[in-house]
């Protein structure tokens, strides 16, 4: 029995022994074999190679970003403050500019009187050229004069309605003006010439109005921003009492007349 078992240890033996021989044979490789392992190996290294750089740029990238977010933020924040601005200057801005003239106003000279014929007013040559008188003052009001003033006295007046009447009320002043320097120089013709010499003689020599712009009440009879209705009549109120108008009662024909006189500044 002893035998027996010593030989079965021995077959044993040998038998590991053949199987690991074989597993080396297995593992052993020829150099056809080996050249393809290293070139998988050479390939996978470039894979990874490749991988880095792309990982590399990629962080490069996102720092780049992350170094921009400051500056687009602060752009961010620019634009909106900027839309901010917009939208108050859209929800302020008025029907025309105070630059502008209202599109109201294209025809007031013809509905209320013209200003005398260019040529017929010219210097005769070798004649100095009369001194210009500066145009009418447009001292329009803002939103907040508007507020400021009682509610009794400003009703349904809007700030683009109330500036449209002194666009036209500085057109008819600039007409006035016009027809009594034309009246002084003996140049006035036409139509408007009785009108004319009865400005110079009986409103244009007052001591208030002498070098100003003014507007007789009847000259806004057939205006279209400002009429001599109850409307028309809270409007002028409520220019004299932001200081752009001052009312001026002139005697002439045995009548007084109300003149309104344009303040380039605030006068009491």
């Amino acid at each position: 029995m002893d035998a027996m078992g010593s030989f079965e240890a021995v077959v044993y033996a040998f038998s590991q022994q053949v199987a690991e021989l074989r597993e080396a044979t297995l593992l052993r490789v020829d150099d056809a074999t080996r050249r393809l392992h290293e070139q998988d190996v050479e390939a996978i290294e470039a894979t990874v190679r490749a991988l880095e750089h792309k990982l590399q740029a990629i962080k490069s990238y996102v720092q780049r970003e992350s170094e921009a977010i400051p500056q687009v933020e602060a752009v961010v924040a620019a634009c909106q403050l900027q839309q901010q601005h917009l939208q108050h200057i859209a929800g302020h801005l008025p029907t025309y500019l105070p630059s502008l003239r209202s599109p109201e106003l294209a025809s007031v000279k013809e509905n209320n009187r013209s200003v005398p014929n260019a040529a017929a007013s010219a210097a005769p040559d070798g004649a100095a050229a009369p001194k210009k008188r500066a145009p009418a003052p447009r001292r329009y009001i803002t939103a907040a004069e508007l507020a400021s003033a009682s509610s009794y006295m400003r009703g349904r007046l809007t700030a683009d309605r109330i500036n449209a009447a002194i666009d036209e009320m500085a057109v008819l002043a600039e007409a006035n003006v016009a027809m009594v320097a034309a009246a002084r120089r003996n140049r006035a013709v036409g139509p408007d010439k009785k009108q004319a010499m009865w400005l110079l003689v009986n409103i244009a020599n007052h001591t208030q109005l002498k070098g100003r712009n003014w507007v007789l009440e009847s000259d806004m009879k057939n205006g279209t921003a400002v009429r001599l209705d109850k409307t028309g009549k809270s409007l002028l109120m409520l220019l004299r009492h932001l200081g752009r108008l001052q009312e001026v009662r002139v005697p002439a024909d045995g009548t007084t007349h109300l003149v309104y006189l344009m303040l380039p500044s605030a006068e009491q």
